[in-house]
Formats: structure tokens, sequence, C-alpha cells
């Protein structure tokens, strides 16, 4: 699994995921209409699905955004897996690559810078 992650890296960036719901689908990540703003995603895809919740409506939509080649520069803080705060994010932005890498192949939720990348990732969503 580590393996097949760094392959990711060197070919076509990294696949993860984001919770949304299917307004902020249609609002913001259908046309990639991103801010210049960072992003929480996850190697975890049931993960994400647990924060597709719309506050407008109360209800879950059980829905993510997959953002696929997402470089590895995009990646600027990781969270280790037992935290207990949200903002328990550990910085790597000032890392070389090689460096992010471990991080990225050995923890599952991070914090993403894409707004410079927007012409390069993809995006889809999925239900569950």
């Amino acid at each position: 699994m580590k393996y097949l992650k760094y392959f990711e890296t060197l070919n076509n960036g990294y696949t993860m995921y984001s919770g949304i719901s299917l307004s902020k689908w249609e609002e913001i990540w259908k046309d990639k209409d991103l801010k210049n703003k960072l992003t929480n995603v996850t190697s975890d895809i049931e993960f994400a699905y647990d924060y597709s919740y719309d506050f407008k409506t109360g209800n879950y939509d059980d829905v993510v955004v997959e953002i696929s080649n997402i470089p590895t520069e995009a990646f600027v803080a990781y969270r280790e897996d037992e935290y207990s705060d949200d903002d328990d994010f550990i910085s790597i932005d000032n890392m070389n690559n090689n460096e992010k890498v471990y991080y990225i192949n050995n923890y599952s939720l991070f914090i993403v810078n894409l707004f410079p990348y927007k012409d390069i990732i993809q995006t889809k969503l999925l239900k569950r």
C-alpha cells in the first residue's frame, strides 16, 4: 500500500477525498471554483463520508469529492490519527518532497493548498 502511494506520487499525484454536501459540490467542486484557501482531505474515504453533512438541510448527503492528481507540493500539514482537537495539524510545508512523501504515505489526514494546482487536479463526485 505504501509503495502504491509513492508510485502514484511519481506519476500522477495523489488521490484524496473530502467530505462535502451536494450543494458544495455544485457551488465549488464540480467546476473547481476554488478560492485561495486551504482544504482538509483524507486518504480514508469512509472518514470523508462522515463529513458529508449539509448544514442547510440538516442531513447527511453521503457523498464525497474525489480529488486526484494532487501534487506533493500541495500538502502543507498532516494530522496524527490520534488527535484531540481539529487544530492538531503539524506543518510539512517547508519540508522537501522526500520528507513530505514519508508523511503522506504514513498518515491519512491532511491540509492541502489546491488553489495553485486547480488546473491540474481532477474532481469527481462519489456517492455511497
